[in-house]
Formats: C-alpha cells, sequence, structure tokens
C-alpha cells in the first residue's frame, strides 16, 4: 500500500484524479480477483501474497485519489468537514462490507467439521473475494460514468 500511495501522489499530479481513481481500481480488482486462486483449501498463507501486493498497490493509489477527489473544489474552510464526511463514509463502508463478505463466506459451514469445514470455508473465502473485486468494479464503473463536478 505504501508503494500504491507513492505512486498514486505521482499519477494524480501527471493525469487527473479520475484517471488515477480508474487505474488504482483496475489495479485493485485484478490483484482481488488473483486472491482467489490462493484460497483453496489446499493452498498456503503464501500463495496469497502475490494478489495482496498488486490489490495493495491498487489501493494505495485509490486511496490516495479519494482524498484528493473528497478534498477538490471544498471551500478551505470546510476542508475539515470534508475528511471527516470522506473518513466516516470510509470507516463505515469498511464495517459494513467486512460484515457482508464473512457472513457470506461462512455461509455454508454449518455444522462442518474436518475437510468439510476447510473445503467450506475456502470455498466461502473465494465467493467473498470474488465479491469483492466486483464491488471495485462497481466502484470503477461509478467513476467512469459520475460526472466530473457537480453541476
Amino acid at each position: 500500500m505504501a508503494t500504491g500511495t507513492q505512486a498514486g501522489e505521482r499519477l494524480a499530479t501527471r493525469f487527473s484524479t479520475r484517471s488515477t481513481l480508474v487505474g488504482g481500481m483496475i489495479v485493485g480488482a485484478v490483484g482481488t480477483a488473483l486472491m482467489v486462486s490462493g484460497a483453496t483449501a489446499e493452498s498456503s498463507y503464501l500463495s496469497l501474497v502475490p494478489g495482496l501486493i498488486v490489490s495493495g498497490v491498487g489501493q494505495g493509489i485509490v486511496w490516495t485519489a479519494m482524498w484528493i477527489a473528497a478534498a477538490s473544489g471544498v471551500a478551505l474552510d470546510q476542508q475539515g468537514v470534508a475528511s471527516g464526511m470522506a473518513s466516516t463514509t470510509l470507516n463505515v463502508g469498511n464495517a459494513i462490507g467486512m460484515a457482508v463478505l464473512i457472513a457470506i463466506a461462512n455461509s455454508q459451514i454449518g455444522e462442518l467439521s474436518g475437510d468439510a469445514l476447510k473445503t467450506a470455508v475456502a470455498d466461502g473465502i473465494q465467493v467473498a473475494f470474488w465479491l469483492a473485486a466486483a464491488g471495485i468494479v462497481v466502484s470503477l464503473l461509478a467513476a467512469i460514468v459520475l460526472p466530473a463536478k457537480a453541476r
């Protein structure tokens, strides 16, 4: 993520905030999708690392562009309010999103045990990763189609 935030700063300076958001979301979606193949019952935690790295870079890029977008066009005396609203929205969204993804990932484990439980957990995690990647794609589409500035 640290690499992504540094890249995000450079990209946002060179290109538009929207282009930086779009690029970061594409990288993040690819990284999240890469984690699916590492989330099998037979794989080790190490198999998730490539996807985590790619996703982290994308998240860092988006993180930087998101804060730029949140502050753009806001009067100086309202910057604190804008930052607080963006931060609150981010944290509430993260909490709700994580709760939903965990509930979905664990929805099929029921009374399972042993290898059946291991497989059901891995399958649920794969579904959660796919849903997270899909959520990023929906955000990406919103970033592309929404107007650049409120009119």
